[in-house]
């Protein structure tokens, strides 16, 4: 009986050896890198104080589902725009919470391409929305107000998440969700989410993190073919059932309130030159299927650039944000679709003439 006990004792030193070294080696391995080759794979990352972007401009957010939000009352310059962030919240001037008589208020649910990153509020699409809808109410007692909900770095979910918290208290008579190929994603990867989420605990871990960067990784070349984009939109990947998630909230939320929704995609500009050469045609087709599917009504930005007589780089300002020229002639689009549906969408006649519902926005001279 002796011999039997004290082999299983053997075994059990021999294994717990084993499992020593193994966490030796893993520790060793995350000392290495941790000194030597940091993984930025979603590292929490520690606010700067006074910092424009991750600490004077945004606050950690009370909201379910936001973890972060605009720092209401600050302004600060940023990438060459003034940045103003008015006492509700979001970006624009001061304006009441109750909505005024003869205002059809609109509110602009999106990130970093809603909130207009390089350019002005008043060159942003929302901002250039309300000015020519303000131009063409001129002579009437009717006012727009486009209200600029965008925060840079909102997914989708971020962003219904936003309208439910915030924007559905202003009493909107519409709601513009935007959609850029990076919104489904449903990981805090972008940098303000890893300064302002609760970091779990495999976070704190080099190792684990270079694991859940290699599964990452895995899935973009075998759901996306390696494109980032296609990984996101991606039906059987882990994003994608997110967004559709946050689409049939909003629409939760806004039918009973008899609010439309107006989808409005954009492409990514990246470092291309040709219209020609953008490869996401077939994702706006599918976010376009999303939003009919619901209800919403698309608008897809893409053929208003394509038809527009300018190329990528001209209405860009970076990879991935349309300059003003290029989020003028999306608010273009924007008006002509909600003027020439505007007794279905508003239940009001339009303002000023009419337009031809069948047509992009005219092609701009060259």
């Amino acid at each position: 009986m002796s011999e039997p006990r004290s082999k299983r004792r053997r075994t059990w030193v021999f294994a717990a050896l084993l499992f020593a070294q193994f966490v030796l080696l893993l520790l060793v391995f995350e000392l290495v890198l941790a000194w030597f080759f940091p993984v930025s794979y979603r590292r929490p990352r520690e606010a700067v104080p006074g910092h424009v972007w991750s600490q004077l401009l945004h606050r950690k957010s009370t909201v379910p589902g936001l973890s972060y939000e605009l720092n209401p009352g600050t302004s600060a310059e940023l990438r060459g725009a003034q940045i103003s962030v008015n006492s509700l919240g979001f970006r624009g001037p001061e304006i009441s919470a109750v909505k005024p008589s003869n205002t059809v208020r609109i509110v602009a649910m999106g990130a970093s391409v809603a909130f207009g990153w390089t350019v002005s509020n008043e060159e942003s699409y929302p901002g250039h929305l309300e000015r020519r809808l303000n131009e063409r109410a001129k002579g009437t007692d009717r006012k727009y107000e486009v209200l600029n909900f965008g925060v840079g770095g909102y997914s989708t979910r971020d962003e219904v998440a936003a309208l439910e918290g915030k924007a559905l208290a202003l009493d909107p008579d519409l709601v513009i969700i935007d959609f850029h190929p990076n919104g489904p994603e449903s990981e805090p990867v972008q940098p303000l989410h890893q300064v302002f989420h609760e970091p779990e605990w495999w976070e704190n871990w080099n190792v684990l993190r270079l694991l859940a960067h290699g599964r990452r990784q895995w899935g973009i070349w075998t759901l996306g073919g390696g494109e980032q984009y296609r990984y996101l939109a991606s039906p059987e990947g882990p994003h994608w059932p997110t967004l559709l998630k946050a689409y049939d909230k909003a629409q939760a939320l806004c039918e009973p309130r008899g609010v439309p929704v107006i989808i409005v995609i954009f492409p990514t500009l990246g470092n291309r030159k040709l219209w020609s050469e953008y490869p996401f045609a077939d994702i706006h087709a599918q976010v376009i299927a999303a939003a009919t599917e619901r209800g919403f009504v698309p608008v897809d930005i893409l053929p208003v650039y394509t038809n527009s007589g300018y190329d990528v780089p001209t209405i860009a300002a970076d990879a991935e944000h349309p300059n003003s020229l290029g989020l003028d002639l999306a608010a273009a689009e924007l008006e002509r679709v909600i003027v020439s549906r505007h007794e279905e969408l508003l239940k009001l006649p339009p303002p000023g003439p009419a337009v031809d519902p069948k047509l992009t926005s005219d092609p701009a001279p060259r």
